[in-house]
This record gives structure tokens, sequence and C-alpha cells, in this order.
């Protein structure tokens, strides 16, 4: 038992669910490890240490999400496994199964950048019919205002939920502060509130002492596989083994 997940939480807590994302290219980001095992990691394809992690995630009984690219307005480089409004639809498929196959025991996935995929109605409706066939769920992390990603999750019968709060994109201990507040704020109203941050250590330190309090603002932390209902765990047909051979895509 975590300390940020005790018995003495009431039954009826409101819950938020954290999502570290951005995972798998810095030896450091193992820092995350020591938050609890609630905490989800979403790992990026095709990185250095992102297999790894994914093993290592799993055997924690820890929920993995795969982090995939998706092109932005700013026409920032994706890195490997991103998917582009120029793809046709076999062309996402086999990113998404490669992609997939870079980071096992993927359960669900959200979007790395986007900002411009995600806006786009029939971009989205090509990466949610590639992702109908993994039995996946999705979460629209936001990065555009215009974002239609959830809607047409939603379409595709997919299970699907938001971001609410990005903790960290402002890395001091001040706006942190402001935005755990916000995400407190949200829970107790909304009651399931979903919130993304990343593997800096300075969020690391900041979430494992806020994590170890939560029990005392009547908040439950849980794993992303427990938001759905009823909860949506895919056969892990991606659940590969360290000795299997792992291409990206071209």
């Amino acid at each position: 038992m975590t300390a940020a997940n005790q018995s003495t939480t009431p039954d009826d807590a409101a819950e938020i669910y954290l999502i570290i994302d951005d995972m798998g290219y810095r030896p450091t980001d193992d820092l995350a490890f020591a938050l609890p095992t609630e905490v989800t990691f979403s790992i990026l394809p095709h990185t250095p240490q992102g297999q790894q992690f994914a093993e290592r995630a799993h055997a924690q009984a820890r929920d993995v999400m795969l982090h995939l690219p998706m092109e932005a307005q700013s026409h920032k480089a994706l890195g490997p496994g991103a998917i582009t409004s120029s793809m046709y639809q076999d062309e996402i498929s086999h990113t998404i199964d490669a992609a997939l196959q870079s980071v096992p025991y993927a359960i669900g996935v959200n979007n790395h950048m986007g900002s411009q995929l995600t806006a786009s109605g029939d971009a989205m409706q090509t990466v949610m019919n590639a992702l109908q066939e993994t039995g996946l769920f999705f979460v629209d992390s936001r990065t555009t205002r215009h974002t239609v990603a959830q809607q047409i999750a939603r379409q595709y019968h997919i299970p699907n939920a938001r971001r609410h709060v990005f903790l960290d994109h402002v890395l001091t201990d001040e706006f942190m502060n402001t935005q755990w507040q916000r995400l407190l704020s949200l829970a107790a109203k909304h009651k399931k509130v979903i919130a993304i941050a990343h593997p800096h250590p300075e969020t690391i330190a900041f979430l494992q002492q806020k994590l170890a309090n939560l029990p005392a603002n009547n908040i439950a932390l849980k794993a992303m596989s427990a938001y759905f209902e009823p909860v949506k765990v895919p056969v892990q047909r991606y659940a590969t083994t360290a000795q299997q051979a792992i291409a990206a895509p071209n």
C-alpha cells in the first residue's frame, strides 16, 4: 500500500489520475519510479529507455501507456513513431503497431504534441480507425483548444478521457503549486480528474511531497486503468519480451 492511497482514504473520496509522459529518452527519467505505483507512465516510442521502462513499470504492476507523437502546428521535430496528416491509413496502422511493439504492456495512448493533427477531424478519424483495432483507450492531452480527438474517439466507441490539468509546463514550485491547487479544486467538484506531468527531477520531488498528503484532502490517487467503468484492459497483444527485435518505422 502506497502512502498516496492509504486505507484511511474514504470510499467516497474524489479521484485523481496522474500520467507522467515524455518518458523514454533520458536515463534520469527513472526518478519517476519513486512515485506511487498508481501513477501511470506514458512512454515515447522507439526511445533508448522506452522498452526497459515499460518492462520495469509492468513488473511493478504500474499502468503503461504509449505517448504517441502527433503533428504539431509549430512543426517541431516529432521523433520516431510520429503520426502526420500526410500519412495514409495503412501507414498510420503500421506506425501505431510498431510504436506499440516498442512500448510493451501499453494499455492506452495519449498524444505527444499534436496541436495540428488533433484539430483535424479527417486526420483523427484515420487515427481512431487504426486505434480501434488495438483495443486500447485514448486520453486526449489537449495540446490545443481546437482538438476534436476525444469527440472522434467517442464516434469510434474507443474508451476515452481528457487531460484537465498540466502540472509543470512552467518548472517552478510556485507554478506547480498553483496547478496542484487547481487540480484539487477540480477533483472536489467533478470527482474524477486527470493531470499530466513530466519526469523532471523538480516535478518528481514536488509530487512525492504532494501525493503523500492526498488522503488528508479526501482524494485518492488511481491508475488510469481504473478510470473506465467497467475497467477495460485489452488482451496484451503487445506484451512483448525484451528479447523481441524492435524496428522503428522508416
